[in-house]
């Protein structure tokens, strides 16, 4: 009974299930749109012709995460660079997606959970490339076997809880709105006084209510949502969806460098060369240099 129950609720509420797989989708176009459009313009930009508006944007929107990328992790790993670019452009797009009604696929904790993931994953890969089996001395500490999952709960939860909190704080203002319009369709009588019909906030009384805004000639028009929501719009669909891919993305490479130790690549760069060089002066000293 209760597989069944649960059956047919998710056949009827097909669309909200899909809501987040639709909107990955059109961002996923999206950024594939703007990358090939990039790839032809440079491509066919010639040496000494000025840029386009186009180029110059995707330009410095690269240059700012390169040096953001080389900043936290060194130039050695400038090649993260594209990560980085996709999951801002990720966030970014799918969050004004939700400006045409369609959800965000950040506002899905699978979703953040999955990019969480990655970067979990990641922590492991770099910590036993640059420390080898001393990474595993941290777990000498009994708490840190269970605070490892930290980095995968926190960076997909802030993301998750930010991004859905602006969508339900959205959802409660366009009901808000959508009901004070929607009392003007009748009215009642209290102390002798006439007040609007606030009957909407009880579906018992009232529970088609929300429709009688579109009894008036502006077919639906909302006033209030029109003039107060595309400010919040701005801050919750755009400003805080830039702000939150940023975070994440230097969380992302924060964790990473952490996992590194004391030791960088460029430090094992140097120590390299430099084995290499005492190698060479004890060969010469023996003179048993040989050509490389």
């Amino acid at each position: 009974m209760l597989f069944t129950s649960l059956k047919e609720e998710i056949e009827g509420n097909l669309w909200a299930l899909s809501n987040q797989l639709t909107s990955i989708i059109l961002t996923t176009i999206v950024i594939c749109t703007i990358s090939i459009i990039y790839n032809v313009k440079i491509r066919a930009h010639k040496e000494g012709e000025e840029l386009s508006g186009f180029l110059v944007l995707v330009d410095m929107f690269v240059s700012s995460v390169e040096n953001l990328v080389v900043s936290i992790m060194g130039r050695k790993y400038r090649v993260l660079t594209p990560y980085a670019m996709f999951i801002i452009l990720y966030i970014c797009v799918g969050s004004l997606f939700a400006l045409l009604g369609i959800e965000s696929q950040t506002t899905s904790y699978t979703v953040t959970l999955s990019m969480g993931f990655v970067t979990f994953v990641m922590i492991y890969y770099f910590g036993f490339k640059y420390q080898k089996a001393a990474y595993l001395k941290r777990y000498l500490n009994p708490i840190e076997i269970f605070t490892q999952f930290t980095p995968l709960l926190s960076i997909s939860f802030r993301l998750f809880g930010n991004l859905l909190g602006g969508s339900i704080i959205m959802g409660l203002v366009y009901a808000l709105f959508i009901g004070m319009q929607a009392s003007w369709g009748g009215t009642s009588t209290v102390d002798g006084h006439i007040w609007p019909n606030w009957d909407f906030w009880n579906p018992m009384y009232q529970p088609d209510t929300w429709k009688q805004q579109y009894i008036y000639f502006w077919s639906g028009l909302n006033i209030f949502t029109t003039v107060v929501t595309p400010f919040l719009h701005m801050y919750f669909d755009l400003f805080d969806a830039v702000i939150q891919s940023i975070v994440f993305i230097m969380l992302t490479l924060s964790y990473w460098s952490e996992a590194m130790g004391d030791l960088t690549e460029d430090d094992l760069t140097t120590t390299t060369r430099a084995r290499k060089s005492s190698k060479l002066i004890e060969l010469k000293n023996r003179g048993t240099v040989q050509t490389v």
